[in-house]
């Protein structure tokens, strides 16, 4: 259930704790527009909370009117699944029109886990087998930049995204077109990075000025496996702006 035209809502900036009462102008599952009081000191950039019912919605502040305000929806706990941003290693490529549009997947880096911090028996060296933790954890790293290095995720520009388990949401100088298939390449940070492999169809190209679009793609054919990991992180990633914002 989304929000809906001339709905009464409650809308506060992070992290304060004083609410505000607004009406929608309008929503789309991608901004909010609300009709204000005043401003009550709002500025472009500001994250809000808006509160209706048992509903949340998380946006940041886009454009300001006289007596509107209006957000890019980053995430709402109604929606079947969750929307975050990011700035991630990316690269987005179109698909000629003989290549197929291919299956989605991930792919973790470097299987190389820590030793236990304890020795294994009482006839193993501690400082001995500290030694050996310590350099299995280099390994580990060393192989973990040669994967990325591989798949090109150290050369690959960092960019501004919008993601959740349906598609995904950036901004680029490439000449792409409603309906265009692309193969994204990107890396998750989480702990150890996981690389995604993503193949979606355009579904809406806007002007965002400075000679960029901003490109909304909409993932094809994905494993149940693949979007739960996505939703996974979009929740651990959510929370992690929450506590940031509240700090």
């Amino acid at each position: 259930m989304s929000l809906s035209s001339g709905e009464k809502v409650f809308y506060k900036t992070l992290p304060e704790v004083v609410q505000h009462q607004a009406t929608v102008v309008s929503a789309d599952g991608e901004t909010i527009t609300l009709g204000v009081d005043a401003r009550q000191g709002l500025s472009a950039g500001q994250r809000l909370v808006i509160s209706s019912g048992e509903r949340q919605y998380f946006g940041e502040v886009t454009t300001l009117g006289d007596d509107t305000v209006t957000l890019r929806q980053t995430w709402s706990n109604s929606r079947e699944y969750f929307r975050v941003d990011d700035v991630v290693p990316f690269v987005a490529r179109k698909l000629s029109g003989d290549e197929p549009l291919g299956a989605s997947r991930s792919f973790p880096f470097s299987a190389a886990g820590p030793l236990e911090p304890d020795p294994p028996g009482p006839d193993v060296n501690p400082r001995v087998w500290q030694a050996l933790a310590n350099i299995q954890s280099m390994l580990a790293m060393i192989l973990e930049r040669l994967d990325m290095r591989t798949e090109g995720f150290l050369e690959a520009e960092k960019k501004r995204v919008n993601i959740s388990a349906t598609g995904i949401r950036f901004q680029t100088k490439d000449r792409f077109e409603i309906g265009d298939e692309l193969e994204i390449k990107m890396l998750l940070p989480s702990r150890p990075p996981v690389g995604l492999l993503l193949y979606g169809s355009i579904v809406r190209l806007e002007d965002a000025g400075n000679g960029e679009k901003d490109i909304a793609m909409q993932f094809g054919d994905m494993s149940d496996e693949l979007r739960d990991e996505i939703i996974q992180y979009a929740l651990v990633r959510q929370r992690d702006i929450i506590r940031k914002a509240r700090d």
